[in-house]
């Protein structure tokens, strides 16, 4: 069996200190198993970006465990944990503009994380290594962010988290802001850098169609809740839960014959009526493949999965 890297166990993580804070992830759970790359998709406001800020430390959470290598990393962990949960973990953010200092020059961003942890020489030849491990020229390091394209400007905040030598990194939507053209170069970088350092990834997206090209396996979110996780393929082909049915039903078709024809599924979440008697719980419908459902509806959803294999 698979190792898990990292384990997030019931997260629970809440916005606002009043009586009735606002809850953005509600009792989530998943494992990400060492040296792959596992997606989490749903629409804007799902919760996904809460996730992976509250496994960099950024956001508190209110309940739930998030375990990194057999260690707990959420909420108040000692100075030395911290430091080494800060080096072997990265994020790339989904702007590469905004999540660069403007008034910094490249081999500063590249370099700040180590800064104090090489001397000077010893950490230019790695901002150079970084730079050129990411398809860039060296002599960009005297450069500013202003000065790229918004493809190179994502290779430097990639560079800048693999200078860190992680062994886990949070793809924050990092191809949602980059023009089409260069998107499958960005994703083939990623792919290609996971092969050559044994990196895993937590790939955050809303576009399902580029999840199936890099993920191995994906959890749907929605408004903070997992509703189905499976291997890719297996989701692509056996939807069970109403909301990823939704969601891939609205992936565009290269076929404009076929995407005029195709049927869309809108998902109403009032058609669910929950009771204590009929409560949803989180169930392996078949190996591998995991759904939050209700026992009637998960009579449903076996009946389908019969049906369609």
């Amino acid at each position: 069996m698979a190792e898990p890297l990292l384990s997030v166990k019931n997260l629970t993580v809440t916005f606002g200190k009043h009586r009735h804070p606002f809850v953005a992830v509600n009792n989530v759970s998943f494992d990400v198993y060492r040296g792959e790359t596992f997606g989490l998709v749903g629409e804007s406001g799902s919760g996904k970006t809460t996730i992976g800020r509250a496994i960099i430390r950024v956001v508190p959470t209110a309940a739930g465990e998030i375990i990194f290598d057999g260690k707990r990393i959420n909420n108040s962990i000692s100075k030395e944990l911290d430091k080494e949960v800060t080096h072997r973990i990265q994020m790339i953010f989904q702007d590469p503009m905004a999540s660069l200092n403007e008034r910094a020059k490249v081999d500063y961003i590249v370099a700040e994380g180590v800064y104090r942890r090489y001397k000077k020489q010893e950490r230019e030849q790695r901002v150079e290594q970084a730079l050129k491990d990411v398809g860039l020229l060296p002599e960009f390091a005297s450069r500013f962010p202003h000065e790229f394209s918004g493809g190179q400007r994502q290779r430097i905040g990639i560079a800048r988290a693999l200078i860190m030598e992680p062994d886990f990194i949070v793809a924050d939507e990092p191809i949602s802001a980059l023009d089409v053209s260069i998107r499958a170069q960005v994703l083939n970088l990623l792919s290609d850098l996971q092969k050559q350092r044994g990196l895993t990834y937590l790939f955050i997206s809303h576009d399902l169609s580029v999840m199936r090209f890099i993920c191995d396996r994906i959890a749907v979110i929605h408004k903070g809740v997992i509703v189905e996780l499976a291997e890719t393929e297996t989701l692509f082909k056996h939807p069970l839960h109403p909301y990823t049915r939704a969601l891939l039903s609205a992936v565009p078709m290269p076929d404009p014959i076929a995407e005029r024809q195709k049927v869309l599924e809108v998902y109403n979440p009032n058609v669910h009526q929950y009771n204590e008697s009929n409560a949803p719980f989180w169930s392996e419908i078949e190996p591998g493949h995991f759904i939050y459902a209700s026992e009637k509806e998960l009579l449903e959803y076996r009946k389908r999965l019969s049906v369609t294999k």
